[in-house]
């Protein structure tokens, strides 16, 4: 068993580092491609902080208790988790509804992976995100070392952890949207379900009426993508509510594993019908 872990592990990661290689040529063979979308996820961002910005200004200088530098440092960290999203995970998942109606996904059931692992080993990589997500990687350092947080182990890694489940359960609401593919031909609309509710992460949990708080922290954690983080790393929320919080995001990604799982059986090949 073990080997045979090590052996799927080992596939993996030659099969990524191939897709890797050929996103990267691909991206630097038409120029003016990858010069378009760093140019659009440029405006994106912008967009993101004048937004911000302007929210904070209408407020009187401070949303909730928020201050400027804090709602700057909430925008850059969901923009990370979002650009991380979209480098590594936005191809595979959002090509997975062509996949299941042009019978690609044959192709990715005879990987010697589960097929979230086929899927990103065998998609394309959005090298043209890469340098948006440095930038906002270093927007996010920036307002943070401004507001100088407490400091100590313990809170840096609990925020790291709180981090890198953000970004998971993003990829777990994307699964959510785009598995029932499995079940109806051609569904398309998932995507557009996904942009709609991606959103609301992006904002402090506090600017939400206390039951709807309550939700997006505890039911379907949507603010543990950015708002639940940062609301730790500044002193917006105690351990308690955290750990809840991360409870509940690990129940969530786990959830939408066991949904995709179920919606892959479902899956007719379109060679032989199994």
């Amino acid at each position: 068993m073990k080997q045979q872990t090590a052996s799927s592990q080992r596939s993996f990661f030659r099969i990524y580092r191939q897709a890797l290689s050929n996103s990267a040529g691909v991206m630097l063979a038409y120029r003016s491609n990858l010069i378009f979308f760093f140019l659009f996820e440029s405006f994106f961002l912008t967009s993101s902080f004048l937004g911000a910005g302007l929210g904070v200004s209408l407020a009187g200088g401070s949303i909730n208790g928020w201050s400027r530098d804090q709602v700057f440092a909430l925008t850059a960290l969901n923009g990370v988790s979002h650009q991380f999203f979209v480098c590594f995970f936005i191809a595979p998942l959002f090509n997975l509804p062509e996949y299941v109606w042009n019978g690609r996904m044959d192709y990715i059931l005879q990987k010697p992976l589960h097929p979230l692992l086929a899927l990103m080993a065998t998609s394309e990589i959005m090298i043209s995100n890469v340098p948006n997500f440095a930038i906002n990687l270093a927007l996010a350092v920036y307002f943070i070392l401004k507001i100088a947080p407490p400091s100590g182990a313990s809170v840096w890694l609990a925020f790291g952890l709180l981090g890198s489940l953000g970004i998971a359960v993003r990829f777990a609401l994307a699964i959510f949207c785009m598995a029932p593919a499995f079940f109806a031909e051609r569904l398309v609309e998932g995507e557009d379900g996904f942009w709609s509710i991606v959103g609301t992460g992006r904002f402090p949990t506090s600017v939400f009426p206390r039951a709807v708080e309550r939700i997006m922290l505890y039911v379907i954690p949507l603010s543990l993508m950015a708002a639940v983080p940062a609301g730790f790393l500044f002193n917006r929320l105690d351990w308690q509510q955290v750990a809840m919080a991360g409870t509940s995001g690990c129940f969530f990604v786990v959830g939408s594993l066991l949904f995709f799982n179920w919606a892959v059986r479902s899956y007719k090949s379109v060679n032989s019908g199994l």
